[in-house]
């Protein structure tokens, strides 16, 4: 992908794998291998690294990165606990560096023009928060590391309903508290269902419930459906729909639809969706400016902490966790 991009090249990769990066090369023969990071970030001159890595590394690599001043994307989840981040945040407080967290979601049309919507504020106050995250990928035990909870961090809540949590934190603000149960069915070390209830920091509650053992949803699907004293808006992977009971800061009364095609933006170069070409733009365009981008490590620092806090109250029976908010 970044490769496809007119303001950079790829010049070289790091993977403990021989074989993959051998399969690299036969479409990039210049590219430059290495088996180890660390080498490869003592051998070249980079401009910036996506860090496309087991959970657990993240934060060990982002920190070599750190060191040699090389500013990083680096793919979701930040790391398996929020305790994990702690020292990069320190060091990217000490000496800021441009860096980012793979949570592409927010490039996606439509949850763009849900973001909008709700920054507009024509609902009025919110009430009421109903959310979900399903996909049909899992009906037996898994294999990998995906699956081991020490190097992932858990199940489905923090692999694909981190999207979602990101997503609700960049719409509605911090999460203050949670309660939450998770479920395991088909793995043995990590759950394969979760639901929680949240209450935000602006006083909007509600809940949301996450499966990768649903049938019958192929690819991944968020829903966002949140009520307000003035209507309803609800966003999904496929439109945004808006009901309001009044007109209001320049949303007609009754319903508004917009669908995907209706909201698509062209790109470049499309590799899996147009939203994984924005988030790389994004991020090298902020290094080539030399500024920050909102989606960073401490945007999804605390995106693991309502992680953490939903497992730390589903071992307590789902008693309330209240999130600190500290990083």
């Amino acid at each position: 992908m970044v490769n496809g991009l007119k303001s950079a090249d790829v010049v070289a990769a790091a993977d403990p794998a021989r074989d993959l990066l051998q399969a690299l090369q036969q479409s990039m023969p210049n590219l430059a291998t290495y088996e180890d990071h660390e080498q490869m970030l003592a051998s070249e001159s980079l401009d910036a690294a996506v860090i496309a890595a087991p959970n657990d590394l993240h934060v060990a690599i982002s920190l070599a990165c750190v060191a040699k001043r090389v500013p990083f994307l680096v793919e979701k989840p930040l790391c398996p606990r929020a305790a994990d981040a702690r020292e990069l945040l320190l060091k990217l407080a000490e000496a800021p560096l441009t860096n980012a967290v793979g949570y592409m979601g927010r490039h996606v049309d439509v949850f763009v023009k849900g973001k909008q919507i709700v920054q507009d504020q024509p609902l009025g106050k919110l009430v009421h928060l109903r959310c979900s995250m399903y996909v049909g990928q899992l009906f037996k035990r898994g294999k990998g590391w995906r699956y081991e909870k020490d190097k992932s961090g858990g199940g489905v809540l923090i692999t694909q309903n981190s999207h979602l949590l990101d997503h609700l934190q960049w719409y509605f603000g911090p999460v203050e508290w949670v309660s939450g149960h998770v479920k395991s069915w088909h793995s043995t070390q990590v759950e394969d269902f979760a639901h929680a209830y949240l209450g935000f920091k602006s006083g909007l509650t509600g809940y949301l419930d996450a499966s990768w053992s649903i049938r019958h949803y192929r690819t991944p699907e968020i829903s966002i459906d949140v009520h307000g004293e003035n209507g309803t808006l609800t966003v999904t992977d496929d439109a945004v729909r808006l009901f309001l009971d009044r007109e209001r800061n320049g949303y007609p009364a009754g319903w508004s639809t917009w669908r995907k095609p209706d909201l698509y933006r062209p790109v470049p170069i499309d590799v899996g969706g147009p939203e994984y070409t924005r988030q790389d733009a994004e991020f090298i365009n902020a290094v080539a400016a030399g500024r920050m981008v909102a989606c960073d490590v401490r945007s999804a620092y605390h995106v693991q902490q309502v992680i953490d806090a939903v497992y730390e109250s589903s071992a307590a029976g789902g008693r309330r966790v209240v999130i600190s908010g500290d990083a």
